[in-house]
């Protein structure tokens, strides 16, 4: 019998599993590029060569406070590698300890219990200094008025009051703005439900992994940027990491020249070549969801690959760790049937969602006009904050209607601990649910039979090239 090697767990273990498979079956696993990972002296010494400003060390001699805003699990960035490198140059720049603090940009998501917070910055930062989960439902929020897009800057107070605010983020392909990292860390990192709602909802989307504009101005990573700048984002650090979530890359400076430079890395370290004849013979994909296994919202960065191998039985491998499948903005956009509409109306601002025609009639201005203020209304009347999704049955579960049309139609095999039945009923209804790898060989899925068979390792990670 063949084994399958695979990472898993990301934050919580990041063990390596084998899976068993049968001898008949010809496996190929197509990995990334990947890089080697850092050392203490390499993280150093790009943090120093700064891009597009002035060294941290000099821009900390001048400031007064200084607010480090890192990401949460739900991103593979290995925050305790970095952070207190960040501190020791802003010690010795003079800021007193006390001025020092750190924010978790959740965005929408829930906040990190004590515990996750000590595996994200390690346990002496995290004893050491100030730590503040963003909750973009119920903290102190600043309004610093409209972008000239229309886009509300409505950011956490904690980010406006700082004297120097400091990014640490991933750079990691991405759905809405080709790729994480950079202003992200803002927007929707710390910003508002009304700012977050109108990011993913009217702004034009660029395609996974894309760097060029959507064609449609100003796009999502545009807003993101001209919203960062407005929030007062003073450096950013971007790494990029490797299948075994390493910091392989790390670019830092100001929150546009350091990422662009990060997400070219980004394109050579993941870049994996898979031929245009194994996307159309391959019977069966195992997709594994390392490194943005820690939580089932995640599942969808791994979605990819069923465009990209439409013939083969697609097994996921995502333990979907905390089990709390929670996102915040997807609640609130399905919570009713208006809400819903809005959201469809939005999406006829990304290229190639609907027909000329269709696109052309929803993007009218009035159209959106009555859709951004009812949203804003929205926010303002619904809690769908991690507090009432905790107490009370999960909306998007209770909302039937938007079971029946947001739900993807495609079958897969799902293999996880964590991942919630009634999330599984809700976003992928025609897919099977298996706790184990050996419940999902029980129930036949793994045949004993010649099986042509692809593996990616990093699927969230990985992006595709012709060979």
């Amino acid at each position: 019998m063949g084994r399958i090697p695979l990472r898993t767990r990301a934050w919580f273990g990041d063990d390596e599993i084998e899976l068993p498979i049968p001898d008949s079956w010809t496996v190929e696993t197509l990995a990334p590029t990947d890089g080697p990972a850092m050392s203490d002296a390499d993280l150093v010494g790009s943090l120093q060569r700064t891009l597009g400003c002035a060294p941290l060390a000099q821009m900390a001699a001048t400031a007064t406070s200084a607010l480090i805003v890192v990401d949460d699990l739900g991103r593979p960035t290995p925050t305790h590698r970095i952070a207190p490198h960040v501190v020791d140059i802003l010690l010795g720049a003079g800021l007193d300890p006390g001025s020092i603090s750190f924010l978790v940009a959740t965005g929408s998501h829930r906040q990190l219990q004590d515990d996750e917070i000590e595996r994200k910055l390690g346990s002496e930062l995290a004893s050491r200094f100030e730590v503040h989960c963003h909750d973009a439902c119920h903290d102190e929020l600043h309004d610093l008025g409209p972008l000239p897009s229309g886009m509300p800057v409505v950011v956490n107070r904690r980010v406006v009051e700082a004297d120097l605010v400091i990014g640490i983020s991933c750079v990691l392909p991405h759905t809405l703005a080709g790729f994480s990292g950079g202003g992200k860390i803002m927007l929707p990192g710390c910003a508002g439900l009304r700012s977050i709602a109108e990011l993913h909802s009217f702004s034009p989307k660029r395609q996974r992994g894309d760097t060029s504009s959507s064609g449609r101005h100003p796009d999502g990573r545009e807003l993101i940027e001209a919203f960062a700048a407005r929030a007062g984002l003073d450096f950013s650090i971007n790494t990029i990491v490797n299948s075994r979530r390493e910091i392989t890359g790390l670019f830092a400076g100001s929150h546009v020249d350091a990422h662009r430079r990060a997400v070219e890395h980004a394109k050579t370290t993941y870049r994996t070549v898979i031929p245009e004849s194994l996307r159309e013979s391959a019977d069966i994909v195992i997709a594994n969801g390392y490194p943005m296994d820690a939580d089932p919202v995640q599942v969808s960065k791994t979605q990819w690959v069923r465009k990209l191998f439409p013939r083969a039985q697609m097994i996921l491998i995502d333990p979907a760790c905390d089990g709390i499948a929670y996102h915040g903005w997807s609640e609130f956009q399905k919570a009713n049937v208006v809400n819903m509409l809005c959201g469809t109306i939005s999406e006829a601002r990304t290229a190639g969602r609907y027909s000329a025609l269709l696109a052309f009639l929803l993007s009218g201005r009035l159209l959106h006009r009555w859709a951004t203020r009812r949203f804003a209304r929205q926010v303002q009347r619904l809690d769908v904050s991690f507090r009432a999704f905790d107490t009370k049955a999960p909306l998007l579960f209770r909302n039937s209607l938007a079971k029946r049309i947001m739900a993807k139609r495609a079958p897969m095999i799902i293999c996880s601990s964590g991942f919630p039945e009634w999330k599984r009923q809700a976003q992928f209804p025609k897919s099977l649910l298996f706790q184990t790898w050996e419940d999902v060989v029980a129930a036949g899925h793994v045949p004993d039979a010649p099986r042509r068979v692809v593996v990616l390792p990093c699927a969230p990670l990985q992006l595709a090239v012709d060979a």
